[in-house]
């Protein structure tokens, strides 16, 4: 992504969490990653605030999604949580299922950054590394 600089959905009224990366499997050293896997996937594990963000790239042969849970340590409604993935010169917003689950189809296989937007607040996931 040429534009490293975060994007914002609107401004902003409520909190917004910055996402610290916690857990990457691409940094593991196991047989199946040392192979050559030119579609290989890959699972992260972030921190924003009150909130986990599970991320994992998977592929079938419609290409790659990038699908997700939000988990909260506070007990909160979902139903009016959304997504926003900015790729390229494109977004597609999409809205999280009750149980803070999503699935994005990715266009191309390039960095991209999140926002999930939950009961006013905001959690951002800025120049996340795709391929």
């Amino acid at each position: 992504m040429q534009n490293c600089a975060p994007f914002r959905t609107s401004p902003q009224q409520g909190l917004v969490y910055q996402a610290i990366l916690v857990m990457d499997s691409r940094k593991l050293s196991t047989p199946l990653r040392n192979q050559a896997q030119p579609r290989a996937g890959w699972s992260q594990l972030y921190q924003a605030g009150p909130y986990h963000v599970d991320l994992s790239l998977k592929w079938d042969d419609a290409g790659a999604h990038l699908v997700g849970q939000v988990i909260s340590r506070e007990h909160i409604s979902f139903e009016q949580a959304q997504i926003y993935l900015k790729q390229d010169r494109g977004h597609l917003q999409k809205p999280l299922d009750l149980s803070g689950r999503f699935s994005l189809n990715l266009g191309s296989v390039s960095d991209c950054s999140l926002e999930i937007r939950i009961q006013g607040g905001l959690v951002c996931l800025d120049s996340l590394k795709v391929s």
